[in-house]
């Protein structure tokens, strides 16, 4: 359930940019001569996802909350389409971009 939902799948991508920013500072650690070259870099990386959740976190107070129809749980959506953060069902808020549902034949 890690990447449901495209809110979810940017904070993800936020936390992947503070683990690499840590990995550069630590590569600092090992090549002492070239320390301050890494330790900025990894602080351009560790504030750039700064940013990214700061972003996230407007989007998210924008976005538009409804009710899965799958789980009955609230998510938000994220423009016209996306995947509920619970069970992955994808949601539609135009009734025209909705998926389409599949229809049961009766037995004969």
């Amino acid at each position: 359930m890690l990447l449901s939902g495209k809110l979810n799948k940017i904070r993800t991508f936020a936390l992947l940019l503070i683990f690499l920013g840590v990995g550069v500072m630590y590569i600092g650690f090992l090549i002492p001569s070239w320390m301050a070259l890494f330790i900025a870099f990894g602080m351009v990386f560790v504030l750039g996802s700064v940013g990214i959740y700061f972003w996230v976190g407007i989007l998210s107070t924008q976005s538009l909350r409804v009710t899965c129809p799958e789980c009955g749980k609230h998510t938000k959506v994220l423009g016209r389409r996306d995947q509920c953060m619970h069970c992955k069902a994808i949601l539609s808020v135009d009734p025209k971009d909705a998926p389409e549902t599949k229809k049961e034949e009766p037995l004969s």
